[in-house]
C-alpha cells in the first residue's frame, strides 16, 4: 500500500469513528497515526474519496463518506430530504436555471446532495455560500425539478 492509499484509508477510518468537521481537525487526527499532509493534499483526498460535509445533529457539520458505490451517503435520500427541508429557504429561477437560496453556509452541502441524487433534469450545479444555481435541460424540466424539490422538502 502506498502513502496515498494509506492516508486515504486512515481518513475514511477517522471520519467513520468520530465527528470531524474541519481539515485542521482531520490533519490533527491523522498526525496521531504518524501521517502528515498539507491542506491541499487533504482537499484532493476528500474530493477523490467523495467525502462531503453533512449535519452532525448537534448544529455543526462533519465529514461523511459515501455508503456505497451508488454515491449515497449518510442515509442517501433521507439525507437529501433533510438537507432540502432544513436548509433551503427559497426557490426561484429563470430560463433553464433553478435557483435555491439556503441558510448561509449550507449551499455547498445541499448542492452536493443534489449532485449525488443524479437527477436527469440536472445538467450541472454551482454553489456559493447561500445560493445554488442548477442548470436544467429545459424550462419544463426546471419546473419539474422545482416541484420535486418542494415535494421532497415538505
Amino acid at each position: 500500500m502506498n502513502d496515498k492509499q494509506e492516508r486515504q484509508r486512515r481518513i475514511l477510518n477517522v471520519i467513520a469513528s468520530r465527528s470531524i468537521g474541519t481539515q485542521k481537525a482531520l490533519s490533527d487526527a491523522l498526525s496521531a497515526f504518524g501521517i502528515s499532509s498539507t491542506q491541499s493534499t487533504l482537499s484532493k483526498d476528500l474530493k477523490q474519496l467523495g467525502i462531503v460535509k453533512t449535519p452532525d445533529g448537534a448544529g455543526s457539520l462533519r465529514y461523511q463518506a459515501t455508503d456505497d458505490e451508488t454515491g449515497h451517503y449518510g442515509g442517501g435520500s433521507d439525507l437529501l430530504a433533510r438537507e432540502l427541508r432544513d436548509f433551503v429557504v427559497e426557490t426561484g429561477g429563470a430560463g433553464h436555471t433553478l435557483v435555491l437560496k439556503t441558510i448561509t453556509g449550507h449551499a455547498q452541502g445541499v448542492c452536493e446532495a443534489i449532485d449525488r441524487a443524479g437527477w436527469t433534469e440536472v445538467v450541472g450545479t454551482i454553489a456559493g455560500e447561500n445560493t445554488i444555481f442548477i442548470l436544467c435541460q429545459s424550462v419544463e424540466k426546471r419546473e419539474r425539478l422545482k416541484e420535486r424539490i418542494l415535494e421532497i422538502s415538505q
